[in-house]
């Protein structure tokens, strides 16, 4: 199953289910079919919030729908405009340094499992784009700006102090996330460089706007093993990343039960399971504008996005 969030022209977005035959616009077929469950069809959230017995009711409605071939429910992909599958996350949690290969290109050695933790980190909300969306430059603030593809995990049930063995049992599905960052700020005020100026500049490098692509769909009850996925990423066509999840350092599983020691997971939850090595950093070979970036993890369809210019008006102004 391979849930989205669309619209059509300048509508609301609603949540719609992805078919070889077009999109299943959800709710307009449960309003139309008399199959009810409308309130957990409202939005990925309430979907998730749902359960099994949503995703069960899903089913027989894309059936519905298929057998019906309604242009009204069953859209053409040219007809409407995908948003990230989870627009607003409760919670975006994302982990630095889980490819040994990436500390390796980075200059330092893999610290062992033995002696190690995930090491977690938050995003704003506000970096969440969907496919095809543009991710916007900075501007003077930061003028090296890196891709990062990577598995992100997105949680379906309330998790709390889970156990490695069984944390896969909270995953509703996964997607394809770039977790673009800035690596060098240029900052106005002067600071005494140490090592905790250091840290927040990297991740305050994280935060800036559409500098989190998602997309473009979430993938419900088809990865049966998420340490077992192709990961890639491209610029322009040329590979910069090419690596598989078997070498994270921390499974899906073992991050999901460290995060859950910490906080309560909720529905929508996004997990972001790390980059593999290949990032411009490396190299030096920045983001430029009408760069396109894609993503892809096995299974999990193309996250396409284009850099663009600095936005050349505030907001609120």
């Amino acid at each position: 199953m391979k849930i989205v969030t669309f619209t059509v022209a300048k509508g609301a977005e609603r949540l719609g289910a992805l078919t070889n035959e077009g999109i299943v616009d959800l709710a307009a077929v449960a309003r139309a079919s008399g199959k009810g469950g409308l309130e957990t069809l409202a939005d990925v959230l309430a979907f998730l919030k749902g359960g099994a017995a949503t995703r069960v009711q899903v089913l027989e409605l894309v059936a519905w729908a298929r057998d019906r071939r309604d242009p009204t429910h069953l859209l053409a992909p040219d007809r409407i405009h995908l948003r990230a599958p989870v627009p607003r996350p409760p919670k975006i949690l994302c982990l630095a340094g889980n490819y040994a290969e990436h500390w390796r290109e980075s200059g330092h050695d893999a610290p062992p499992r033995a002696n190690h933790t995930p090491e977690v980190f938050v995003k704003p909300v506000t970096t969440i784009v969907g496919p095809d969306a543009p991710i916007r430059l900075p501007g003077p603030i930061c003028l090296a700006v890196d891709y990062e593809g990577e598995l992100a995990v997105i949680i379906g049930r309330l998790a709390r102090n889970v156990a490695p063995e069984r944390a896969l049992d909270y995953v509703a599905g996964y997607a394809n996330f770039n977790d673009v960052s800035g690596r060098r700020l240029t900052i106005d005020t002067p600071r005494e460089p140490t090592a905790r100026t250091s840290w927040f500049d990297w991740l305050n490098g994280k935060w800036f706007d559409t500098f989190g692509p998602l997309g473009p769909f979430l993938v419900i009850d088809e990865v049966q093993d998420p340490q077992a996925l192709a990961i890639q990423t491209r610029v322009n066509g040329a590979v910069r990343q090419n690596a598989t999840t078997a070498d994270m350092i921390f499974s899906v599983a073992e991050t999901i039960a460290w995060i859950s020691r910490f906080l309560t997971l909720e529905p929508g939850d996004l997990i972001a399971t790390g980059t593999p090595s290949g990032v411009g950093s490396a190299s030096g070979t920045f983001l430029r504008e009408g760069d396109v970036v894609e993503v892809e993890v096995a299974g999990l369809g193309v996250l396409r996005n284009t850099v663009v210019a600095p936005a050349d008006t505030a907001i609120g102004s």
